[in-house]
């Protein structure tokens, strides 16, 4: 019967909300027990322990309840046990002391009248008794566990097996405890937890089983809330100091897989299985795998053991991560594994196709890193996960398609660029969509730009281009792009990419070197004209740099041989630039162009270093109509025309000249200024050489410089800065001692100068710092005069400047 507390409970006052009905149990019983608590410790304070033991036999009837859910039944649980411990201590204390007998009192509470609060009393003095070593500590334990039997209903029994638990876990016969020997010894310790958490477990199933069908889902719910209570039992077991590999391999865990399979329920034994696979080490797993796994397939149809084998390989995988050298040798784990899954997938013929790809995914991840060396397991990981893709013929869902994506992205964390060797990778790529096959690729160039390993053979390079081919060429299930900015920056950071993969394309031999940029301008040239703008460059800079390695080799061992010559190569990147790069991207190619012009200048070669020149000035007048780009390109044409030196004189004066004539075209006035002046640089070459001598002309530089001044006078804007970019240009010819840029020259263009500045508007941003240019200019003529430099000494400008 229910106690006396409880019977008032449910009176026409009472709220008819379930949680409020609750809560008032709930405050109902803890006032009981918080009163008896008090009645209790002042008996115990007066030394009368019979009248102790029955204010605690009232305190604990409340635990008979059965209107209380698991949880405020474990709040009620709680008070409770807290009361008993201090129980305990006045017992333990008084029996050192002699005042009372702990054996007397272990015999007497057996006989109370209620057996729920006599285990409880029973199992509080027996953790006294252990503890005062009167008795050997395995018969109390044995006894203890044996009379727990007397409560089978499943919420109280329970509750009463996890405080026992609890008073008599630092008192086991464990290696090392003081209660070891005489007592009893681990075995004892071990068989103790075992037939408790047994019987414990018996009694969480029980709980299925009882009350109406309606309220299953409630049941449940209730038991998975005190799956912990049962839980703490394998705890205690993983603690004890005398469960080593060999006891656990042959006593502890056969009989936990004997107790989880026998238990014939689905909750139990999903719960059961992950605790023993969190709660013991990683090294006992590696032992006892093939009997943990072989376990499984005699677990309920309905149990998920994709869960638990799933859960059992990443536990295995970190720890494998964290202590490779730990991994056995002489057993093939992975085959293990293997084996296993490929049992549990053809059981359960109903698998879904999600928890199929989940299980090679752990799979997957296991072999990738207990067994990184081992390419061939994630090969077979792979080929089975594509067989079952096209067997089941179906379009993959977004979480399968997350899950094989994370199939094909945990190799490249462990392998990078020996992925390449896989040959069911590229296979299994072909089952997602689109956008899914490129952020794979993307992630790919990442980890092998990461890496930094170089794809220095041809087979490599074909392969890596295979696996990131959407980023190279569109494909036919691509979607139209939204055209929206953040597309277009994702694009351009593929495509960036993409070009730092190309800069690992190296071989040694200069001729293997050639080979793998042809296949390379294969694949850019299917590209389109959006990804060229990213891919050619690359492409012309890295062929330009193994050019002057093939000179610098043949330079350096004439009698070498050497297949493919520069001119070849030269060709190559003629050929690339005249095509419809030129067309799509002039002021890229002039740049190019350029460069490679420089390049083959340098190597000694005219005629090529011509043809570029030829070709740059084509791509200007054909396909640049922009002013401002035209401004540029003309810039950047007659800065790499004063730095070569290997042109003859014809070709030199007609490329000049060419320059000249387009520098003196351009639209707008300013830019002609500045594009004229440059030019003249043109006629007056740094460089010490005979030949760059002999191209000085002082006179043809002087009527640039007029020209450039005339162009400049016509501005109807930017006039006085244009006048001080040219006072600049004239004061470096100056100090190149120009014949014509003499110290009266420079005098007459400062006086321009002076007569030009009242005009400047010290309200206007551009004015203000042309202003700032300018007695800038003023102040560094005077620090020349100041360090008696003879070039400026008659340069007089006190008279002739304002400031």
């Amino acid at each position: 019967a229910n106690p006396p507390t409880a019977s008032p409970i449910g009176g026409t006052d009472m709220a008819s909300d379930p949680s409020n009905k609750q809560r008032n149990y709930l405050a109902i019983a803890v006032q009981a027990v918080k009163r008896l608590e008090r009645q209790m410790l002042l008996a115990l304070d007066n030394g009368n322990i019979r009248d102790a033991l029955h204010k605690a036999m009232e305190l604990l009837t409340e635990l008979r309840t059965s209107l209380l859910s698991p949880q405020n039944y474990y709040d009620l649980y709680m008070h409770a046990t807290d009361v008993l411990r201090r129980l305990e201590a006045y017992v333990t204390d008084e029996d050192e002391r002699g005042r009372i007998s702990v054996v007397d009192l272990y015999e007497s509470v057996q006989h109370a009248g209620t057996i729920v609060p006599r285990l409880y009393l029973l199992a509080t003095v027996g953790s006294a008794y252990i503890k005062s070593k009167k008795a050997p500590t395995k018969d109390i334990l044995f006894d203890l566990v044996e009379l727990c039997r007397g409560v089978q209903h499943p919420m109280r029994g329970l509750f009463l097996r996890n405080y026992l638990s609890q008073v008599t876990r630092d008192k086991l016969p464990d290696a090392g405890s003081q209660y070891e020997g005489d007592g009893g010894d681990v075995k004892d310790a071990i068989e103790f937890v075992l037939q408790n958490f047994g019987e414990m477990n018996k009694l969480w199933v029980r709980m299925q089983h009882q009350g109406a069908l309606r309220d299953l889902g409630k049941r449940e719910q209730e038991r998975r809330n005190l799956k912990q209570l049962v839980g703490t039992a394998l705890v205690r077991l993983s603690e004890m100091e005398g469960v080593d590999m060999k006891m656990y391999s042959e006593v502890v865990l056969p009989k936990l897989l004997e107790v989880t399979v026998n238990c014939k329920d689905v909750i139990a034994q999903e719960y059961l299985m992950e605790c023993i696979i969190q709660v013991f080490p990683d090294e006992y797993h590696l032992e006892t795998l093939e009997a943990f796994l072989r376990s499984i397939a005699h677990l309920k149809s309905k149990v998920n053991v994709n869960n638990i084998v799933v859960s059992m390989m990443n536990r295995l995988s970190a720890f494998a991560r964290s202590n490779p050298e730990k991994i056995p040798s002489d057993v093939d784990i992975f085959a293990l594994f293997h084996r296993h899954c490929a049992a549990i997938i053809k059981a359960k013929s109903k698998m879904s196709l999600e928890s199929i790809l989940e299980l090679q995914a752990a799979l997957l991840n296991f072999s990738s890193k207990c067994y990184p060396e081992k390419l061939e397991y994630a090969d077979h990981v792979l080929g089975f996960t594509a067989d079952v893709l096209a067997k089941a013929g179906t379009t993959l869902d977004a979480k399968c398609t997350k899950i094989v994506k994370s199939l094909l992205t945990a190799p490249l964390e462990t392998m990078q660029l020996a992925v390449l060797s896989l040959k069911n990778y590229h296979p299994l790529m072909e089952f997602m969509g689109f956008d899914d096959r490129r952020d794979l690729a993307i992630r790919m160039c990442g980890a092998v730009v990461n890496s930094g390993e170089l794809l220095d053979t041809v087979e490599k390079v074909v392969t890596m281009f295979k696996f990131i081919g959407p980023t190279l060429k569109d494909q036919k299930d691509k979607k139209a792009e939204d055209g929206t900015k953040a597309s277009e920056i994702k694009f351009r950071k593929e495509q960036e990419l993409v070009a730092r993969v190309f800069h690992l394309i190296q071989a040694e031999d200069t001729d293997t070197q050639y080979e793998l940029y042809v296949k390379v301008r294969s694949v850019f040239g299917k590209g389109g004209t959006r990804r060229i703008k990213y891919t050619i460059p690359p492409l012309v800079f890295g062929t330009l740099a193994l050019i002057e390695r093939v000179v610098a080799r043949i330079k350096s061992n004439p009698e070498e041989p050497t297949k493919i010559k520069p001119k070849k190569m030269f060709v190559f990147i003629h050929q690339i630039l005249v095509s419809a790069y030129t067309n799509t991207y002039p002021e890229t190619a002039v740049r190019l162009f350029l460069k490679s012009a420089a390049v083959a200048d340098a190597c000694g070669m005219e005629s090529i270093a011509y043809e570029f020149m030829v070709q740059c000035f084509i791509a200007f007048e054909d396909e640049i109509s922009d002013s401002r780009e035209q401004a540029k390109a003309i810039a950047l044409i007659t800065a790499a025309l004063e730095g070569f030196t290997g042109f003859s004189e014809e070709n030199w004066e007609t490329l000049v000249g060419k320059c000249c004539q387009h520098a003196a075209k351009l639209l707008k006035k300013e830019d002609k200024a500045r594009a004229i002046v440059n030019c003249a640089h043109l006629f007056w070459p740094t460089s010490q050489a005979e030949e760059a001598k002999a191209r000085r002309s002082d006179k043809k530089l002087l009527k640039l410089v007029q020209r450039s001044l005339k162009a400049a006078n016509d501005c109807m804007k930017e006039q006085v800065e244009l006048f001080v970019v040219i006072l600049n240009k004239c004061l470096f010819f100056f100090e190149r001692n120009v014949p014509t840029i003499n110290l009266k020259y420079l005098q007459g263009l400062i006086c321009l100068i002076e007569q030009h500045l009242p005009n400047l508007d010290e309200n206007t941003p551009e004015d203000v710092a042309t202003k700032a240019y300018y007695m800038n200019t003023l102040k560094y003529i005077r620090s020349k005069k100041a360090s008696s430099d003879s070039m400026y000494a008659q340069l007089d400008i006190e008279e002739i400047t304002s400031t």
